[in-house]
């Protein structure tokens, strides 16, 4: 059968299934439903676990006699078989559909964790083996538009005490980045276990965190102070900060003000626009500066040179500049109002 995440732990405390399959494009859901499985498998006695990665040769009669021997250490087993792509090929497809028809006991549990996989493969013969056999569960990305949602879920589920405000900054932080927004929130239970986390308390945790602050460097650049911008990217660059990170946060920033631009100027209020495209009030003024100094056509401008940059940085495209730092201190400078 194919359950919801959230309904696994409900699940799980009916007993194991001899055969899960977790998969989805979403990395840490997946990670955290094996983790589900392995605490109610150790709490039910399953004493060993097996591991295996599937990879180009791989010999798909390790896993059945893995399944079909007497363990030397304990009388009951985890099997977590790990097929990255969610392909298993002709060899692996016919060992997953054998294993699922003859099920016998619940002495072992299989678990095979994949990445994502399309609708087409989920027809699949073997796929449909599987879920019928055990119980398949989906980890989907997490959207921009759900991820609000699930940070408040998850804070909660922490116990933490919070305003609005603090869990809309904190899904912007860390947008395109579940992983990064988790670990934000085990930091700032350590940090704030018995207080009220507010928004000032969200962005000095995911600095203190990240240690290299690619966000204040982004609001230097929208706050137009090309001296803090310049001594930002300094400090990101002595630090080893990722570049792709800097542009992919940077582009996200002056893509919104592109929209918030074309919104002005089809005489749309500016307090809807920031509702719509999720500008919340502590980078009101920030955003609002950066509106006051660029015109749409050098907020397009400004689109076009990021969009030059990453393929610089992907070697898909001449470096116009001695590196891409300076390229993106020149990218850096435009949003701040400097002509370079």
């Amino acid at each position: 059968m194919r359950i919801p995440l959230n309904s696994l732990p409900a699940r799980l405390d009916k007993g194991l299934a001899p055969l899960y399959h977790l998969f989805g494009s979403e990395i840490l859901l997946v990670e955290e439903a094996l983790d589900e499985i392995r605490r109610q498998a150790r709490a039910q006695g399953y004493g060993e676990r097996i591991r295996y990665t599937l990879e180009p040769g791989f010999d798909w009669s390790r896993v059945t006699a893995s399944a079909r021997s007497m363990s030397l250490f304990a009388e009951k087993k985890v099997i977590e078989l790990r097929m990255p792509t969610g392909k298993p090929g002709d060899a692996g497809a016919k060992t997953l559909i054998d294993y699922a028809d003859s099920i016998a006991g619940a002495d072992t549990v299989l678990v095979v964790i994949s990445g994502a996989i399309e609708k087409r493969a989920q027809n699949s013969k073997w796929f449909k083996a599987v879920e019928a056999a055990g119980v398949a569960v989906e980890c989907p990305a997490i959207s921009a538009q759900q991820l609000p949602e699930w940070v408040v879920r998850r804070m909660r589920g922490k116990g933490l005490e919070f305003d609005n405000e603090a869990a809309r900054r904190l899904s912007v932080l860390v947008e395109g980045n579940l992983l990064a927004a988790a670990q934000a929130i085990d930091l700032l239970a350590l940090l704030s276990p018995e207080t009220t986390i507010t928004v000032e308390a969200v962005e000095s945790a995911i600095a203190d965190h990240a240690r290299f602050n690619i966000y204040a460097f982004v609001d230097a650049c929208l706050a137009g102070s090309p001296p803090r911008c310049t001594r930002i990217l300094q400090s990101l660059r002595t630090n080893h900060a990722e570049p792709v990170l800097i542009l992919w946060a940077l582009t996200r920033e002056v893509r919104t003000l592109c929209h918030l631009l074309a919104g002005l100027a089809k005489g749309e209020k500016k307090q809807a626009l920031f509702r719509r495209h999720g500008v919340w009030s502590s980078r009101a003024n920030l955003v609002s500066a950066a509106l006051k100094r660029l015109s749409a056509t050098r907020g397009h401008n400004l689109l076009r040179q990021l969009a030059a940059a990453d393929l610089m940085l992907k070697g898909r495209a001449p470096m116009q500049r001695q590196n891409i730092w300076e390229e993106i201190e020149s990218i850096g400078l435009g949003v701040c109002g400097v002509k370079c």
